[in-house]
């Protein structure tokens, strides 16, 4: 008798190396696996949601703080005049 589930002795990723499959996962690098246990994939997508949130939360954050340090700069050259960057 076979099973049409693959066993999570056959997905051969221990439990602890599953944050590090998630963000190869949500930066692109690694594909989502189709054939694991729903418990296992499951797992695996709540933290690929979790690295994909982080990794948004960054991206906004770094363009908030560029766009803060760019409106600082004007200010600056507003209040002082143009400054030489020679």
């Amino acid at each position: 008798m076979t099973s049409d589930t693959t066993n999570v002795a056959q997905v051969n990723v221990p439990r602890e190396r599953l944050p590090d499959l998630a963000e190869l996962i949500a930066t692109g690098v690694a594909p989502i696996p189709t054939d694991w246990p729903p418990d296992l994939l499951s797992s695996l997508l709540d933290l690929v949601h979790v690295a994909r949130h982080r990794r948004l939360m960054q991206f906004i954050a770094c363009a908030i703080a560029s766009d803060i340090d760019r409106e600082k700069r004007s200010s600056m050259e507003t209040k002082h005049g143009s400054i030489s960057t020679r």
